[in-house]
């Protein structure tokens, strides 16, 4: 369905066989039809830019009267109960020709009840597919005689499911004692979660997977994601937090280690399938079915139950009697809670409390926290809080007080009794200035107080007393930094330092702080700053991020409306030390720069010396003129170019020249949107190969005819991709040439090629074939591609995978 949707929404407007695209995540969020059925239409109002009505009667008119004059495709996904599409007020398909709604639902009933025309059963394997499916996960142990046979039953036991089969799979990967063999098939056999159908059999395949975890703290890893709602991205980085905070991961561990460690426990986690990638690389998510597993696990198969997990359900308020006493972690993520009870509830083993995204609370009432004493992770992000409560301040063993988003937050208490606290995320609040006691706060590691916008002073004597802090981010903050003024000469300037006693932080302060690895700044009028001191200890941090040049504060830059691009443009990046951090910046980009060849002039002329940590170059919207040439590769360790809408440039060898480029090590090419662009490189003069290119993706780019031009005479002793491993082109319709009749492309394994009609050729010869693994297109252009033998032409057949026209097979 993922699929089908992105391919849809992809397709050129002129082929599109629908004016418009809905995809619905449904889910099992609420118990209440009328929740569900509001929930369903404010998504559906979101996809169309429609505001929500106050009742469900009125919203449907108004979705009604809006897709009526569309030719629609609805993609209903995860159904858990049937639809009534007429109070939701989506037109039917066959009142509506052209439209169409595609749903995927784990009941049958469920489309029986929608009255669908067409069924389609995604059906278990057979046995042979599930024993081959198994043995790819398990490895060669399954063929060893003593194993084999269980294997085989264990193979059976998970119902010729491939969720059970992979997940069980690979939790016996490589395992040859036969004890353990037959302890899954016990395991396996004896499960009886109390879920009706075909869920029991899957849990006990699930929960298998999770007896297997190599630790109990890697379990506990596992269960924790069970807090956050269905379908949801989980930001990795919050996740490890709240795994360090509570100790799962090593504490004495630094912040960077202790990433990184978490990383490594996530990715033990997808080797076994119980996570996956979410929406984002950077962060992950439970399928659905796996958390229900998880919430199982924590709160139905154990002696007794230590998670109380009530989220995205719609409720409006906690209800006292769930509030156990032998109770660890709950979780009231994403609710519509209005108000917390005022009585004191005791609840001493709870140490994670998630509250965040209840956009409805306004207020935490100083008595509902006395009764969490051991709570070590507390998150009320997202919600409408003003102030916090003092009695906040009698929880000491909280590490992780986490308010980001908290917009409407103004003040804190001081929170000096919070010694054991390590994480501090005040992103996005409203607070002018740092509470009191911070300077005692000596065991913190991380102080988020990025797009702070109101933050006016920050005391010297905190940063400098924050010995253990190790990640600062104040990106869009508005607190102004500078450098120490110089010692005062003369009596009133004695007299009026003296009458101000509350010194502001200054670059330098930071500079004292020896644990700090990860900094990120932003400059305004204060770049300049930086050309009055030492800026050389910031080669001692992991990463550094600054944002500088900019005339205004990002609160001044929200007010401004004709005069916003000028702003931008006057961007001041002269001087020593500026010069210094473009010099060190492991990536670059220059988005939206209409004088980007004015920068490149002045370093074509100006530099000395090359950009030799510079590994990611980015240019974007911006015009390439003519100028001069360096005879230096300024970046010499490029390993990633991508180039968006850049105009006045045939060939990407032209910002080569210009730079100096000759691109020894680049792996990663990606071209968008260069509608003037001939070809990628001229090849024989300067670059005479790419050794390391290993992917490649152009897309739109009207003119480009071929991707490698060979200048006449150039020598043609050298491949010039031997590394690249994919290739992916679109949108190129005067592509007629990918390389030299003499190039093989002997380690290409995926090509694919769309909307590229003037095609005819492609590199393969019987020497390269057996390294392609998958060709994908559309079956008239394959058709029509011209081989030199029948030979090559029948081995990539086996390869090729049809691209459908999804137009003809949706009127179908």
């Amino acid at each position: 369905m993922r699929n089908l949707n992105n391919r849809l929404s992809s397709t050129s407007s002129s082929r599109k066989p629908f004016s418009l695209i809905i995809w619905v995540t449904v889910s099992k969020t609420t118990s209440s039809q009328e929740l569900g059925l509001k929930n369903l239409q404010k998504k559906i109002a979101n996809w169309l830019n429609l505001k929500e009505e106050e009742t469900v009667e009125r919203t449907a008119i108004q979705l009604s009267k809006r897709l009526r004059r569309e030719k629609f495709l609805l993609i209903l996904d995860d159904v858990w109960e049937a639809i009534n599409l007429d109070l939701v007020g989506i037109p039917r398909p066959e009142h509506h020709l052209g439209s169409k709604i595609i749903l995927t639902s784990r009941s049958l009933d469920v489309c029986r009840t929608m009255m669908t025309d067409v069924e389609v059963k995604v059906e278990v394997l057979t046995d042979e597919e599930a024993w081959e499916l198994f043995k790819d996960h398990v490895g060669e142990v399954a063929d060893l005689q003593s194993i084999k046979p269980l294997a085989g039953t264990v193979c059976k036991e998970c119902g010729k499911l491939p969720l059970a089969l992979i997940t069980v799979g690979s939790a016996m990967r490589r395992k040859m004692r036969v004890s353990l063999w037959e302890d899954a098939i016990n395991e396996l056999r004896m499960s009886r979660p109390s879920i009706p159908g075909i869920e029991p059999n899957l849990y006990s395949s699930l929960k298998l997977s999770y007896v297997s975890l190599q630790n109990e703290k890697l379990k506990s890893c596992f269960l924790y994601c069970c807090l956050y709602p269905e379908d949801y991205s989980i930001l990795i980085s919050e996740l490890v937090e709240c795994w360090w905070a509570e100790g799962l991961i090593g504490e004495k561990l630094t912040y960077h280690d202790a990433l990184n460690r978490g990383i490594a426990l996530i990715e033990s986690l997808k080797d076994s399938c119980l996570l996956e990638t979410g929406d984002s690389d950077n962060s992950i998510k439970m399928h659905d079915v796996v958390r229900d597993v998880a919430i199982w696990i924590a709160t139905c198969a154990g002696p007794e139950s230590k998670f109380l997990v009530r989220v995205n359900i719609g409720m409006t308020e906690i209800s006292e009697v769930e509030l156990q006493s032998n109770l660890e972690r709950v979780s009231f993520m994403k609710n519509s809670i209005e108000a917390l009870s005022d009585q004191e509830i005791e609840c001493p083993k709870v140490i994670s409390v998630f509250l965040q995204c209840n956009s409805f609370l306004h207020n935490i009432p100083e008595n509902f926290l006395r009764g969490f004493r051991a709570v070590k992770v507390m998150n009320l992000g997202g919600t409408q809080i003003r102030s916090l409560p003092i009695s906040l301040l009698h929880l000491q063993d909280l590490r992780a007080l986490l308010l980001r988003g908290c917009n409407h937050l103004e003040e804190l208490p001081p929170l000096g009794s919070l010694t054991k606290l390590n994480i501090l995320d005040l992103h996005d609040t409203s607070i002018k200035h740092l509470p009191e006691g911070m300077d005692q706060l000596t065991n913190l590691r991380k102080l988020d107080l990025s797009y702070t916008l109101n933050l006016e002073f920050v005391r010297a004597e905190t940063v400098s007393n924050l010995t253990s802090l190790e990640f600062l981010d104040m990106t869009g903050s508005s607190y102004r930094w500078l450098v120490k003024q110089r010692p005062p000469l003369l009596y009133f300037e004695i007299h009026l330092q003296e009458a101000h006693t509350e010194q502001r932080a200054t670059l330098e302060d930071l500079r004292s702080l020896q644990r700090l690895s990860v900094l990120h700044l932003s400059l305004y009028d204060s770049v300049k700053a930086f050309e009055e001191c030492d800026v050389y200890w910031i080669e001692r941090l992991k990463t550094f991020r600054c944002s500088m040049g900019l005339t205004y504060s990002p609160r001044d830059i929200q007010r401004l409306t004709k005069y916003s691009e000028k702003a931008l443009m006057q961007r001041d990046l002269s001087g020593d030390s500026i010069e210094w951090f473009i010099c060190h910046a492991a990536s670059l980009a220059f988005d939206n720069c209409c004088n980007l060849h004015e920068i490149l002039e002045n370093l074509v002329i100006n530099r000395v010396e090359c950009f030799t940590n510079t590994k990611i170059l980015t240019l974007k919207d911006a015009m390439l003129n003519e100028g001069s040439n360096t005879q230096f590769d300024l970046l010499p360790n490029l390993e990633e170019l991508y180039l968006d809408n850049i105009g006045k440039i045939k060939s990407i060898s032209v910002l080569a020249d210009r730079l100096g480029l000759s691109f020894p090590r680049l792996e990663t090419l990606v071209v968008t949107g260069c509608h003037e662009l001939e070809n990628l490189f001229y090849l024989g003069v300067r670059i005479t190969s790419l050794p390391k290119l290993s992917k490649i993706k152009v897309d739109t780019c009207a003119h480009l005819k071929e991707l490698f031009r060979h200048v006449p005479g150039s020598a043609k002793e050298h491949a010039v991709v031997p590394k690249l491993r994919a290739a992916r082109l679109s949108g190129l319709p005067r592509l007629q040439c990918l390389c030299r009749r003499e190039e093989s492309w002997q380690s290409l394994e995926e090509l694919e090629v769309v909307r590229c009609p003037s095609l005819k050729k492609l590199p393969f010869r019987t020497m390269n074939g057996n390294s392609i693994k998958e060709i994908r297109g559309d079956t008239h252009w394959w058709s029509e591609v011209h081989w030199d033998t029948d030979d090559v032409k029948s081995f990539l057949d086996r390869h090729f995978k049809e691209m459908l026209d999804l137009k003809a097979s949706l009127r179908r």
